[in-house]
């Protein structure tokens, strides 16, 4: 793949990330804004960055597609990696 082609596939990707951004915020988040109370919102938005704060922070391909298999291994998935980076973090050049 030339360069060129790989800089129009990119904005291509680019442009298809920021319409699906624009979609999703007029299509479902201001309904939903329009729908819940404040305090429904608050509650969750907790859920979701306690969501995120259990999730893998590095990708596992071997578990894309599957949600038994996602179910199964992200737990361990999170742990794991939180403990790499946490020892990365500690130790310089690892």
């Amino acid at each position: 793949m030339s360069s060129a082609e790989f800089d129009r596939m990119f904005t291509e990707f680019e442009q298809a990330v920021l319409d699906h951004a624009e979609r999703e915020e007029q299509e479902e988040f201001l309904p939903l804004r329009a729908r819940e109370s404040q305090s429904t919102l608050v509650g969750m938005g907790a859920v979701l960055r306690a969501a995120e704060m259990t999730r893998p922070t590095h990708p596992h391909p071997s578990t894309a597609g599957s949600p038994i298999a996602q179910w199964m291994t992200v737990p361990w998935a999170s742990m794991i990696d939180r403990a790499r980076d946490a020892i990365k973090a500690a130790v310089p050049g690892s």
